[in-house]
């Protein structure tokens, strides 16, 4: 378990595995309402016969219906007939029809160890709804960005001081190689020896984005507990998923490619064949080639957070991506996804104009030398490509795991499971 964000900000959490809470089981309280199968005390015998206006006959021993409690009967009470009322024993006024009262029957349901969270003082009880950086109901547009952000200022080692330590450890080698491409490749102009030095950083760029993703998504569901985790607590419960996340992000690309190459295919083979219908047909395929791309990423966007958090296989988290995305929601989850890229497009031009602008100023300083703005533009797209990947990457995947979350209590009911334990990690931190 995390830290609590009230705690000191030098401490970090203890982070416990994701795929080791129960509550992550898929489709658990999918069937179950507000309550657990398994938490549900069975009704007494005859329980169910005792209805508004009826009087049933007192059963055996009525005196131990009472809270633990065993008094005489009162006075009278073999005379009580159909429509008199006896005097009613101590604390039996309380008891009316139609109000509801604790079940006096058999051992009552805990959550956790029995009786911590229920001394909970009110202000915790109050805050169980929203314990951490979102309520734990179906989220909205606003909450899901707003529960991003809030990730990032809570936890920021574990996601923006993550981000930055993958993307030295990858930037690095990847300036070396790029330094090195005139050198290896005399025969090269400067602006391909700059296009293949721009690809490199790019390739490099997405495996670490792999990474964080994986990374950032466990900080989202303990944030959302009201938790926060530092890097080795991270790093412990990710370490594992790390394969199977590059296996996903691998058969995510190979579905949406092959499927565009088997359209595409059918279209020039309908060209060949048709000839103008055929034509006509294959530019219609062109034109749907971008929102069909859109579509399927959608549908296979939330399989990371499942490798992660449910501890699923690739093809299991792509298997479970495409049914939390069934419908609809498909559209919806594209949306957000799309409108999210939008907002760290924009904060990435920013950044490359910043660096443009002043890089514009040094090739006026250096522009008769075409080795020294080579270098200069490596230099400069490298920085680029760190500075937007420490603060994008860490965004873009808070946003995939809220959306995982959001669409696990919309067709889940996971929201009972984060409520419970929530519950628990309180009474835990109070105990």
């Amino acid at each position: 378990m995390g830290q609590h964000p009230d705690e000191d900000s030098g401490a970090s959490g203890e982070g416990q595995g994701a795929g080791e809470q129960g509550y992550w089981q898929p489709r658990r309280y999918v069937d179950s309402g507000s309550e657990t199968p398994d938490q549900t005390p069975p009704p007494p015998a005859g329980y169910g016969q005792q209805q508004y206006g009826q009087t049933p006959p007192p059963p055996t021993g009525y005196g131990q219906q009472q809270y633990g409690q065993t008094p005489p009967p009162p006075t009278g009470y073999g005379q009580q007939q159909y429509g008199q009322t006896p005097p009613p024993p101590t604390g039996y006024g309380q008891q009316q029809y139609g109000q509801q009262q604790g079940p006096a029957y058999g051992p009552q349901p805990t959550y956790g160890q029995p009786g911590q969270w229920h001394d909970l003082p009110p202000e915790d009880l109050v805050r169980m709804h929203q314990p951490g950086v979102i309520p734990l109901r179906p989220l909205t547009l606003g909450e899901i960005f707003e529960g991003s952000l809030k990730t990032m200022r809570r936890n920021p080692e574990a996601t923006i001081g993550m981000a930055v330590l993958v993307l030295a450890v990858l930037m690095v080698p990847s300036l070396g190689l790029s330094l090195l491409i005139p050198t290896l490749f005399p025969d090269l102009g400067m602006l391909d020896a700059i296009a293949i030095a721009g690809m490199v950083p790019t390739l490099l760029n997405s495996l670490a984005t792999m990474a964080l993703s994986g990374f950032v998504i466990y900080v989202v569901s303990e944030a959302a507990l009201g938790d926060r985790v530092g890097i080795a607590a991270t790093w412990e419960a990710v370490r594992g998923r790390i394969l199977p996340l590059i296996g996903i992000s691998i058969l995510s690309f190979l579905a949406v490619f092959g499927v565009i190459l088997v359209l595409v295919l059918a279209g020039a083979l309908a060209a060949v064949l048709l000839g103008p219908i055929g034509a006509v047909l294959l530019v219609l395929l062109l034109l749907a080639f971008v929102p069909l791309m859109l579509w399927l990423y959608a549908r296979l966007s939330l399989g990371a957070a499942a490798v992660v958090l449910e501890r699923a296989g690739p093809i299991t988290g792509i298997r479970r991506s495409w049914a939390l995305t069934e419908g609809r929601q498909a559209w919806r989850v594209l949306g957000i996804t799309v409108l999210a890229a939008v907002v760290a497009g924009l904060f990435a031009a920013l950044i490359g104009g910043l660096l443009g602008a002043l890089i514009g100023l040094v090739f006026g300083l250096v522009s008769g030398d075409v080795s020294a703005q080579y270098y200069l533009q490596v230099i400069v797209d490298h920085l680029s490509t760190f500075l937007v990947g420490a603060v994008v990457t860490p965004f873009t995947a808070g946003v995939t795991a809220l959306l995982y979350l959001d669409q696990r209590i919309r067709r889940e009911g996971l929201d009972v499971g984060l409520v419970r334990a929530a519950q628990e990690r309180a009474a835990a931190r109070r105990a």
